[in-house]
């Protein structure tokens, strides 16, 4: 029989092993089962990839820790993580209904996302745009389902939004379609999908943009992982400095966009 001098010692042992769930087992970690190239993607070997799973799984690496990144609906994931039934969820920005449930912390940024309204081409001279949001007040705006665009935008109140579209396939097909004039999603996502579609000539996206908004993976608060969510941060901040992680930026386009937010 252990003495408890000895068990005590054993517990603070077990307690102080770096980013483990508290039986050693695999951490969950939840995001939306969409193609958010070139962040979280099924790669053409039919394999989940992209900046933020590389990263996720470098950091993970570097910790001695092993994690399994399921892909769900993307209201699911929230809901997994809100409930405690996933330790993480990757690709999601910071609101204050998320702070109830999630831990942010600055470190855990994975990207920033750029968001821009666009309109079709033939209908551009509608619009005079210049970062007003108010300017938009009468106009039905289409917006992705459960997606935030940054509190300026989600807290516009006085604007009337369509979040009936889960894709930006949807989002695209509903503006060609007519069903609102004007929509807003992240850029770079979405002349990825028009160009795709080879209607990339027939969209325009107003200027100015909105605030860059940051993208995390945060962790549970039901699961009470404010260490591991801490130290996570701390891990990813120095890989961030690696050449490793410029060498993933480069494999997916964005050293450019690096340096230039530099």
């Amino acid at each position: 029989m252990l003495k408890p001098a000895l068990s005590l010692f054993l517990l603070l042992q077990l307690f102080e092993q770096p980013l483990m769930a508290a039986d050693n087992a695999t951490l969950l970690i939840v995001r939306g089962n969409g193609d958010y190239s070139p962040h979280e993607m099924i790669g053409p070997d039919n394999k989940l990839t992209g900046v933020h799973i590389e990263l996720v799984r470098a950091v993970a690496k570097l910790q001695n820790i092993s994690v399994e990144i399921r892909s769900v609906p993307w209201s699911r994931a929230v809901h997994l993580l809100q409930i405690g039934e996933a330790d993480a969820i990757t690709y999601i920005g910071k609101t204050a209904a998320r702070e109830k449930f999630a831990i942010f912390y600055e470190g855990n940024v994975l990207s920033t996302a750029h968001n821009g309204f666009f309109v079709l081409k033939e209908k551009s001279n509608v619009f005079k745009y210049t970062g007003d949001l108010k300017q938009f007040s009468g106009y039905i705006i289409g917006t992705l389902n459960g997606y935030s665009y940054g509190n300026l935008f989600d807290s516009a109140d006085y604007l009337t939004k369509d979040s009936g579209a889960n894709t930006e396939n949807t989002l695209l097909d509903k503006l060609v379609r007519g069903r609102f004039l004007v929509a807003i999603t992240n850029v770079d996502r979405m002349s990825y999908i028009a160009s795709k579609k080879n209607i990339g000539d027939k969209i325009v996206f107003l200027r100015p943009f909105m605030p860059g908004v940051k993208q995390y993976i945060a962790f549970s608060k039901k699961r009470q992982h404010q260490k591991i969510a801490r130290e996570f941060a701390t891990a990813l901040t120095n890989f961030k400095k690696t050449q490793e992680y410029r060498q993933i930026l480069v494999k997916y386009g964005l050293l450019k966009a690096l340096v230039k937010a530099e």
